[in-house]
């Protein structure tokens, strides 16, 4: 780089890496002058002096002064630090450096006395002890170090030392938790601390309550901690005093909200009428602090005497609780974070479900149970199964607790009728007992947790509860109108299957659900969603079950039929309903192929074998082991075929079958599922081979990007079923990720799942073998990308992609026909492409299957 002096233009150039060409006046490692001019100068005349602060042609003396200086300068501090002067090193500062800052004088000199005599430095002054008693001390020190250290040890828990803690109990704004890493040393017995170690830590209501995973070197098994805000015992008094004063306000309020709003509006009234009620009592008032001290205003309060104290009040050592940053000085004051706490616990305690309302803030707890007075809760975890938890209810508590529940769910519980079924208000079942009548244990309660956010096919493949395969075959079968019962044991997946295959069903489908509790989740907006209703009396009058909701169902003209669970004779008219061209799903208890036809076709249901076969699949799920790991799997997928009235008996056809010996899906034979489906559309081999290989490389291409969110899943599955070319057009470009969002705003679907209960969903990663097969399969897909690369692309492709489009153009006009949309719908067999062969990566159906 050449620039004249007098600010001059570049002429010649730089070297790559710095180095510097002929001109060049200077360069500091790979940073020149040309870079600076190009970083700062504004333009006009530039001048080197005016950011050197000298002129350039200095800067040789300059750094030969400079040099000279610092040689001075080491020179005349290394006098100061003589071997002979410096008597002890410690790492880097020495007595010398002591000497510098709290010996010598203003001059660096030796200090002297009014006599004009050196004040001599004296070592033991400074250290409180002879010099010559360092090591011994030192030693000493050690010894107490390793106690102090081995008390700690005992008396703390050993938490994950790669986890910071102090990002972990903040929030986003860098303020600090309710909950923080006091409460979490509170929560663990100090006798339990000692064989306790961290597994895992997650939130599931943050600021207020986190859970921590622990496992117990001692009793070799994992625990389950929910950690909530500490509370001393005044604080216990003060939630007690304040509950029941809310209990009388709330109870003689004129608000609709106490009785008509929802949980965030009486949350509202909670918080202002506990604030009114801090202030009646002058406990607390924001910006203020009384003159009393904290513990004599609550016991004022409470009707408690007061105690006036001769000294200071403050509490000190152990019995005075640490508090957060965000805690004031004065601890003679209720101060913010407390009263953060109080309302936490009263809204909990009024609103929530109160000891155990962390855990029903845990997405990953399927199951919830205490078994019984003086017992603690267990629950069932997605990732360590059954495990025990630090939760514990009281006797009288347990039953309150009960009853609540039961009075939450419209329900009433005595010993008249000590045991209940009800659905709590999130949608959740619980199962109720009270008392020791049918019970020895007392009461006790199960609560079956309602998943807000549905798992979703995706999901499923990745668990390897369902192939690759299967998945397809299931999702070219609902879209088309074939009804399937999942089956299975207790706890084996069923209605969580139902769950994610519904997201095949189409979206200008009309779908009722028939329950007796909620547990279909379903995106279409075009969904009835029935519910059933006990008598309120005793006789069965105003009794809503499952056979009048169905007889309602049908004058609602539905496409599908969704049944949560047959348990009796509804099973019936739902047969009734399949063999008059309605399409239905259900889930039901039994643990083979066979069960379930000996079960639907003797009492008390009694389907005649004739009707039976109206229906097309049946899944039986189980739950069993893998490399020691609790799991579930669909153990066969059964087409039910046609009646023989010759031998009385169903003939049926085990499609795929899950192989334990290898954890591996096979499949069986031919489908005569897909037969009828070719003849009912009209299909040829060729283009139900195609039709079940696109639908496969959809959920590969979900499983190969890791887009395995509810709303990606929903929307692409929903966007495919409703406009397939686009979709592979999108997927064939890689573009189908950034097109999810305008996918999702379709109508005719509601995809509106909450970001933070979504990040909360314990999504499985695919395996690797998984991943393999996705990227196989999509390899195997480049002829058929290759074909929509090579077509004109559509009007509707260009928008969601944005491109193709002119910037100024904003508005969209929506697609109403694939010839609007300039899409030329895919005829495999008059293509010129006809040499592509989908057979080899599809399920065989019918007659080609047999000749296979």
């Amino acid at each position: 780089m050449a620039i004249d002096g007098t600010g001059g233009n570049e002429s010649d150039q730089v070297a790559t890496g710095g180095e510097r060409l002929s001109g060049d006046g200077a360069t500091v490692g790979e940073y020149t002058w040309n870079d600076l001019r190009r970083d700062v100068h504004t333009g006009g005349r530039f001048d080197r002096s005016e950011y050197l602060g000298f002129d350039p042609l200095d800067v040789e003396d300059r750094l030969q002064s400079g040099a000279s200086a610092a040689k001075t300068l080491e020179q005349a501090w290394g006098e100061r630090i003589e071997a002979e002067r410096s008597f002890v090193v410690k790492d880097r500062y020495t007595w010398e450096h002591f000497k510098q800052e709290y010996y010598y004088d203003e001059d660096g000199e030796i200090p002297r006395d009014s006599n004009g005599e050196k004040v001599p430095f004296e070592p033991e002054d400074h250290l409180g002890f002879d010099p010559e008693e360092t090591e011994d001390r030192l030693s000493q020190g050690g010894g107490a170090a390793e106690r102090l250290a081995s008390v700690v040890d005992e008396r703390t828990i050993d938490v994950n030392p790669d986890l910071d803690e102090d990002a972990f109990f903040s929030t986003v704004d860098d303020h600090s938790t309710v909950v923080n890493r006091y409460d979490l040393e509170k929560a663990v017995p100090l006798e339990k601390k000692a064989h306790f170690v961290e597994v895992e830590r997650y939130w599931v209501n943050k600021p207020y309550a986190c859970v921590i995973i622990f496992h117990s070197r001692k009793e070799n098994e994992k625990k389950y901690y929910a950690i909530e805000p500490y509370q001393n015992d005044i604080e216990s008094q003060l939630v007690s005093f304040l509950s029941g004063k809310l209990k009388s306000a709330i109870k003689y309020s004129e608000d609709e909200v106490v009785v008509e709003g929802s949980d965030a509006d009486r949350a509202g009234v909670i918080q202002r009428e506990t604030e009114r009620l801090l202030e009646r009592y002058d406990l607390y008032t924001p910006g203020q602090q009384g003159d009393l001290g904290m513990m004599d205003q609550l016991k004022g309060a409470l009707g408690m005497e007061i105690e006036v104290e001769t000294q200071g009040g403050e509490l000190d050592g152990i019995e005075a609780r640490p508090e957060p940053a965000v805690v004031g000085d004065d601890p003679k004051a209720l101060n913010e974070y407390q009263v953060e706490k109080l309302l936490y616990r009263l809204k909990r305690d009024f609103i929530g479900y109160a000891r155990i309302d962390p855990i029903k803030h845990d997405i990953n707890v399927e199951d919830i149970s205490c078994d019984g007075y003086n017992s603690r809760v267990f629950v069932y975890h997605t990732e360590y199964e059954n495990i025990i938890t630090n939760v514990e209810h009281g006797k009288q508590e347990l039953d309150d607790f009960v009853v609540k529940l039961a009075q939450r769910s419209g329900k009433g519980i005595s010993k008249r009728q000590p045991q209940v079924d009800a659905t709590l208000p999130d949608g959740s079942r619980s199962q109720l007992t009270l008392g020791e009548e049918v019970s020895d244990h007392g009461t006790n309660y199960t609560i079956r947790q309602f998943k807000d956010v549905p798992f979703t096919p995706v999901d499923l493949i990745n668990w390897n509860t369902f192939s690759l395969d299967e998945m397809a075959f299931l999702w070219l079968c609902i879209e088309n109108n074939k009804s399937m019962i999942f089956a299975g044991g207790t706890a084996s997946g069923k209605t969580t299957s139902l769950n994610a295959i519904s997201l095949f069903i189409p979206s200008n489908a009309k779908i009722v659900s028939i329950e007796d509790t909620r547990e279909v989740e379903l995106p279409q907006r075009n969904w009835v969603a029935s519910v059933t209703r006990p008598s309120f009396g005793e006789d069965d009058k105003g009794d809503v079950d499952e056979f009048d909701l169905l007889e309602a169902a049908l004058r609602q003209r539905p496409d599908y039929i969704v049944m949560g669970e047959v348990r009796g004779e509804e099973g019936r008219d739902l047969f009734q309903v399949m063999s008059t061209g309605h399409t239905a799903y259900s889930t039901f208890h039994a643990d083979t192929v066979g069960e379930v036809i000996k079960r639907f076709t003797t009492d008390p249901i009694n389907v005649s074998k004739t009707l039976f076969t109206a229906l097309d699949l049946v899944s039986i799920q189980t739950q069993t082991r893998v490399d020691g790991n609790k799991v579930r799997r669909n153990k066969n997928l059964t087409e039910i075929n046609e009646y023989s009235a010759e031998h009385d008996e169903i003939n049926v056809r085990d499609v795929y079958e899950w192989q334990a010996e290898t954890d591996e899906f096979l499949q069986m034979g031919n489908s005569n599922t897909l037969e009828e489906l070719k003849f009912d559309r009209g299909w040829t081999q060729e283009r139900l081979d195609e039709e079940l290989f696109m639908r496969k490389v959809v959920l590969a291409y979900l499983i190969e990007q890791n887009l395995n969110t509810y709303t990606e899943v929903a929307a692409a599955v929903q966007a495919f079923i409703n406009d397939p070319d686009t979709i592979m057009a999108l997927v064939a470009e890689d573009k189908l990720e950034r097109s999810l969002e305008d996918l999702r705003d379709m109508e005719s679907v509601k995809i509106n799942i909450d970001p933070e209960k979504e990040e909360m969903v314990p999504r499985p990663d695919p395996p690797a073998e998984m991943l393999d097969e996705a990227e196989d399969i999509l390899e195997n897909a480049q002829p058929l990308f290759q074909r929509f690369r090579d077509k004109e692309t559509s009007d509707i492709v260009n928008a969601l992609t944005g491109s193709g489009v002119d910037e100024e153009e904003t508005d969209i006009t929506p697609i109403e026909s694939e010839a609007e949309a300039n899409i030329t719908p895919i005829e495999s067999e008059d293509d010129d492409d006809d040499d592509i062969d989908f057979s080899e990566f599809v399920p065989a159906a019918g007659a080609e299957a047999d000749e296979a």
